[in-house]
C-alpha cells in the first residue's frame, strides 16, 4: 500500500470512528470505507490493532471488536481543527 493510499484509509478510518458516538465494530468501519479501499475484513481487524498499538484508537476486547478513537487522537484532532481555522 503506498503512502497516498495509507493516509486516505487512515482518513476515512479516523472519520467514520468519529461520526460514532459509541464504539464502532470492525464490521461496520469496513462497510463504510470498502467501497474506497478494497480491503478486507481481517486485513482491517490487523490494520485497526496497529492503529491502537500507535495510541490512536481503543479497542474494547467485545467479541465483534469494538473500537473509539483515543484521547490522544481526540487531542490530535482537536488540535488540527485549531490550525485549520486560523
Amino acid at each position: 500500500m503506498n503512502l497516498a493510499k495509507r493516509t486516505y484509509m487512515n482518513l476515512m478510518i479516523f472519520k467514520t470512528i468519529s461520526e460514532n458516538k459509541g464504539r464502532i465494530s470492525v464490521q461496520q468501519i469496513h462497510q463504510q470505507i470498502e467501497p474506497n479501499m478494497g480491503m478486507s475484513v481481517r486485513s482491517l481487524q490487523r490494520y485497526l490493532k496497529g492503529l491502537t498499538e500507535w495510541g490512536l484508537l481503543v479497542a474494547d476486547g467485545q467479541s465483534p471488536q469494538g473500537f473509539k478513537l483515543s484521547e490522544h487522537a481526540k487531542n490530535i484532532f482537536e488540535e488540527l481543527a485549531g490550525s485549520a481555522a486560523h
